[in-house]
């Protein structure tokens, strides 16, 4: 039987740097210092090397006016 594959959620760091960062031309260490957060922590979850925590989602959903859920849910969906 076939069985159709979905792709794999993005991890929420490629979302802010694809749909956030880029589109504003903004960098790592701008946010990082805009946000009061380390930039090698900001680093490590844009490049998909760590998990967005749940105080890096506060900051993120402050910034850019959106509810922490939305990017809580893009972590879960990225762990299932």
């Amino acid at each position: 039987m076939y069985q159709k594959e979905t792709p794999h959620p993005m991890h929420p760091g490629h979302v802010l740097l694809d749909q956030y960062l880029l589109p504003q031309q903004e960098t790592i260490s701008r946010l990082a210092r805009r946000m009061k957060v380390p930039q090698g922590m900001l680093q490590r979850v844009v490049n998909g090397e760590s998990p967005l925590c749940r105080a890096l989602a506060h900051k993120l959903a402050q910034h850019y006016d959106q509810p922490v859920d939305y990017w809580l849910r893009l972590q879960v969906r990225y762990d299932q």
